[in-house]
């Protein structure tokens, strides 16, 4: 027999494959390299910026004080894919034995999704060789381009010893990175670290051996370094209202249970389920308590934000709250589902922004529950729908709990008031008893009846707007069916103005036509433009009126994301490139096209704005983020910017600097209504990237939104 074998080959572009296509930004690139130096048995992570508005100039350092790795290390293990050495071995050497994080070999791949050009530091305690490795994936992209590409293992990645670099400790791994894929602003590394915070459990101090992770960013207009490192550290469980807890013991898994009878929390112990046991930990927070958390963290940027879920003390997934449009939403962020629960009703129920839950799982206790390599979710097994089908029991018995003192409050109050009522009368009628006794005593109580009369009405009010307020969600839903109803209607008179105004159009532009040597030309053409620009409200009404926009709860910051993706294609022909930072899931109630078309029109203006810059880079960026209060998105691109003498007229119907390119001068004044409906603003700012482009400020309150729809 003449058998003959094959064996795998890799093209050049699998380093994009692993690199780019599996790791799906730089924030959780920057967090899988900080993963790899707690499985190197680190107790500190350095990170350092510098220059990082400037992709070409700026530079990104991760330094650790691991174990560090040799020659043989980085040439058997760092440099070969998948390696299975934290699979054989599944915990971290004496003294730390951490629980390996990393087995599936790729993490070591983040290093292409932050720059182009990596030197590797690494040295052991007992040695005082310091090995380099240079990385320089320009070489792979070249190569990548030509028309018979060198496999990707064939190509040669630079090693030497060298004694160029100081090492602070006795072992280690540093990488430095130049040649930057993306800029790092300001905000982005407030982003990066209140991540990096959560990465480990705020209940689990990993061991007395610790895991600290710094990060230091140079002041920008400085002359000289004053910056400084910053430990990253998670306070974010305080000043919670509840806290509820579930936990396992003999073979046997507690829940919780809102008993109906007693009115009260109970623990139930049941059979451990098929995704193994588990703990979680529910921290509560009241309106009260949620203003006093926003108070103290607001410059540590910490959110209250559901529930994250961490494998032997590290946060498995989500991440962080961005994500390339390639990725989809689905799953993202709110990967167990606890918002989009809401959507049927979400009155009564809580969302990720009214409690902060850490889950805790284990790799030998959970073995089912395992990460999607891109760490934006989990692999969908039935283990893992099982178990967030258990997440959600646990948050419909705190519900039940909630509603039960809510209503309890509700009787609380108008009881109070019935009694304070009941006092008043009291009062009176022992005063006219004393007056009875002794008349002498009339004049002296006489102002005292009006005072009791004062107190009685304010009383019979409070208790009236009480009982309106009871009544205030029946009041909303019939809102909604009115507003449908009148949304209805404004489509069918749009449509019938429109028919007539097309019938008027076609007689004015007969006019423009056969009047030219007339003296009603010029009336005639102004009378045409004037129907044009009605034709084009109309148009506009007619969008948003039309029965395929009615009113329907959906999440705003995935539909960010969505626009966005239906540009894709353009925008990278364009040489445009798109840099999204989504935040938590934002669900309102609204007609989705009012917004799909503030994104749309600002995206549409940026297109034009770059097309005029002949080089450099074209970036189109927009960051979201989400407080107890408001909803603010920063809206920013690199083109050339708006001019100081225009600025305050760019809201304006029909003023547009770009009529002859095809801009109809009505998109900034289309944001600006657009956003009046959900009480929202929209204003210019100072360019987030210093003196080049501009950038735009969305504000959204959040309570006005949720009780108005």
């Amino acid at each position: 027999m003449n058998n003959e074998y094959f064996n795998w080959e890799f093209d050049v572009n699998t380093f994009k494959l692993i690199g780019s296509g599996l790791i799906s930004d730089k924030f959780t690139a920057v967090i899988e390299l900080v993963k790899n130096s707690y499985d190197a048995n680190a107790t500190e992570v350095r990170i350092d910026f510098k220059n990082t508005l400037s992709t070409n100039k700026g530079s990104i350092t991760i330094s650790d004080n691991g174990i560090g790795m040799n020659k043989e290390d980085i040439a058997k293990k760092w440099m070969r894919i998948g390696t299975n050495s934290k699979r054989t071995d599944t915990h971290t050497p004496v003294p730390f034995n951490r629980v390996y994080l990393g087995e599936k070999g790729i993490g070591r791949f983040a290093i292409e999704k932050i720059s182009d050009h990596i030197i590797m530091q690494s040295k052991q305690s007992d040695s005082d060789t310091i090995h380099q490795l240079t990385v320089d994936w320009s070489i792979y992209e070249k190569e990548n381009n030509t028309a018979t590409p060198t496999l990707f293992t064939s190509i040669g990645n630079k090693y030497e010893k060298t004694d160029k670099d100081e090492f602070l400790t006795k072992s280690g791994t540093k990488l430095h990175f130049t040649k930057l894929k993306d800029i790092w602003t300001d905000k982005d590394i407030i982003r990066l670290k209140r991540e990096l915070a959560k990465l480990v459990s705020p209940l689990n101090k990993i061991n007395k051996y610790g895991f600290k992770i710094f990060v230091k960013a140079q002041l920008v207009n400085q002359l000289f370094d004053i910056s400084d490192y910053e430990e990253v550290i998670n306070q974010s469980l305080s000043y919670a209202s509840n806290v509820y807890t579930v936990s396992f013991n003999d073979n046997l898994q507690e829940e919780l249970h809102f008993n109906d009878d007693t009115k009260s929390m109970e623990i139930l112990h049941t059979q451990i389920r098929n995704f193994g046991p588990v703990k979680i930990h529910i921290y509560h927070f009241n309106s009260d308590d949620k203003r006093k958390f926003k108070l103290a963290y607001r410059a540590k940027e910490l959110k209250i934000d559901g529930f994250k879920i961490y494998r032997d003390g590290i946060l498995a997934t989500p991440f962080v709250e961005t994500a390339s449009v390639d990725d989809g939403v689905d799953s993202y962020r709110d990967v167990l589902g606890i918002d989009k629960r809401r959507w049927s009703n979400f009155f009564g129920k809580i969302s990720s922004h009214d409690f902060i839950g850490i889950i805790e799982i284990t790799k030998k206790d959970n073995p089912k529950i395992k990460d999607l390599t891109n760490r934006q979710d989990f692999e969908d097994t039935e283990e893992y729908r099982k178990f967030k089908d258990f997440i959600f029991e646990q948050i419909k018995q705190i519900e039940a709990k909630l509603q039960f003192e809510k209503e309890l409050q509700r009787q609380n109050d108008q009881s109070q008031i019935e009694e304070a009522q009941n006092e008043v009368q009291d009062i009176r009628e022992q005063l006219n008893s004393l007056i009875t006794r002794d008349p002498s005593l009339k004049e002296n109580i006489e102002p005292m009846f009006q005072y009791l009369k004062n107190v009685d009405n304010a009383l019979q009010i409070s208790n009236k707007e009480i009982n309106e307020l009871n009544s205030t969600l029946e009041r909303k839903e019939e809102l909604y069916h009115s507003l449908m109803s009148l949304q209805e209607y404004a489509a069918d008179l749009a449509h019938m103005v429109r028919n007539s105004l097309d019938k008027i159009l076609s007689i004015s532009r007969y006019f423009v036509k056969h009047l030219g040597d007339s003296k009603l030309f010029n009336k005639s053409k102004m009378l045409n433009n004037e129907l044009i620009k009605l034709r084009e409200d109309v148009n506009y009404m007619l969008t948003y009126a039309e029965s395929g926009h009615k009113l329907k709860q959906f999440d705003l910051s995935e539909l960010m994301l969505k626009v966005f993706e239906a540009y894709n294609d353009g925008l990278h022909e364009e040489g445009i490139k798109v840099e999204l930072i989504k935040p938590d899931s934002f669900v309102v109630t609204h007609v989705e096209t009012f917004i799909r078309d503030v994104f749309n029109n600002l995206i549409s203006n940026s297109r034009r704005s770059l097309s005029k810059i002949e080089s450099g880079n074209k970036l189109i960026k927009c960051t979201a983020t989400k407080d107890d209060n408001e909803f603010t998105i920063i809206f920013s691109d690199t083109g050339i910017g708006v001019d100081d003498a225009i600025k305050e007229k760019i809201y304006d119907r029909y003023f547009s600097t770009t009529k002859d390119e095809g801009g109809s001068g009505i998109g900034l004044y289309v944001v600006k209504n657009n956003l009046k409906t959900l009480n929202g603003t929209i204003e210019l700012i100072e360019s987030e990237f210093g003196n080049i482009g501009c950038s735009f400020k969305i504000t959204i309150p959040i309570k006005k939104v949720e009780i108005n729809g």
